[in-house]
């Protein structure tokens, strides 16, 4: 940037010794087209992002814990995967068939969680809990989750305390619903 600087002011000598230094070698020239092209793939990122929560909100984004239980089971896991990034956690989806008792597993401050989905309308009892616990050993998981549009059987809240199984029935659910649907509308709203 020096030599054009030098050159339009008209010194001469300062422009010959820096033309030698083209503008690609120029360390001004150089940071302002890595900044130029960073800008341009953080707007990219943010306009894919956008793009994504858009078509996330036409499919799923004011449905509340009843209209949840009209989904199926993938749907189901699909939309609690995004509910659990929107908390920030990263989410992986296991296998549809033989996914060893969990479903997502969620990573959040170096904890891995198994998370095993059960779209019901009714209850869910404690195999749910037992599968919850085995996906969380095959996948090393420090912790274990049930959630599910319904409720549970004494046996799978018993189950669930025994062991430290976490369980998010219909009103939890409705909580994390609301809680990302206010996250949401402060992100774009």
């Amino acid at each position: 940037m020096n030599w054009l600087k030098n050159w339009i002011l008209g010194n001469e000598a300062s422009a010959k010794k820096t033309t030698l230094q083209s503008p690609k070698d120029d360390p001004q020239a150089r940071y302002l087209r890595d900044t130029l092209a960073f800008a341009k793939q953080q707007r990219k990122e943010l306009r894919y992002k956008q793009n994504e929560h858009e078509h996330w909100q036409q499919h799923y984004g004011s449905l509340h814990v009843d209209e949840l239980r009209k989904l199926n089971g993938t749907e189901f896991e699909n939309y609690l995967a995004e509910l659990f990034k929107r908390q920030d956690y990263l989410v992986e989806m296991t296998p549809l068939t033989g996914d060893y008792g969990a479903d997502l597993i969620l990573h959040k401050d170096q904890q891995r969680i198994a998370v095993q989905a059960k779209c019901y309308t009714g209850s869910v009892g404690v195999t749910a809990v037992q599968e919850a616990l085995s996906g969380m050993a095959y996948y090393r998981c420090h912790s274990a989750w049930v959630v599910t549009t319904g409720n549970y059987t004494t046996n799978a809240v018993e189950l669930a305390t025994q062991s430290k199984v976490r369980l998010f029935g219909r009103n939890e659910l409705g909580k994390l619903i609301l809680q990302m649907q206010n996250q949401t509308s402060n992100r774009y709203g």
